[in-house]
């Protein structure tokens, strides 16, 4: 006797139909139109590049930098200012603010070793 759809023969649930088999490799990323991958690369680069900038703002502040904490705050802000340009589709203004971020940030790297 055939078990409901979803229910297998102890009756847990499953998302998928046992005749579909064949079909799981259909079903991930691709499937959807989307590339999840993407999503979590794009997390991943937040997170590090805020975890970069604020411990920038960190050293800078405990060693005394003044510059080197008011570079590190307009790379991020140069960084905020980039993500509404992406979402806003303005590729060109993304761009440049990701570069003065980068900037920023590289002085800021300087202001604390030099």
């Amino acid at each position: 006797m055939r078990e409901p759809v979803g229910q297998d023969e102890y009756g847990s649930t499953s998302p998928f139909d046992p005749d579909d088999l064949p079909n799981l490799n259909a079903i991930g990323p691709a499937m959807g139109g989307g590339n999840d991958f993407e999503k979590y690369a794009v997390a991943v680069i937040i997170v590090f590049g805020a975890l970069i900038i604020g411990g920038l703002m960190a050293a800078s502040m405990t060693f005394g930098h003044r510059n080197g904490f008011l570079f590190a705050l307009g790379g991020a802000t140069a960084a905020w200012i980039s993500g509404n340009a992406l979402l806003l589709d303005r590729p060109r203004i993304y761009a440049l603010f990701v570069g003065i971020a980068a900037l920023m940030l590289v002085g800021s790297t300087l202001t604390l070793v030099l």
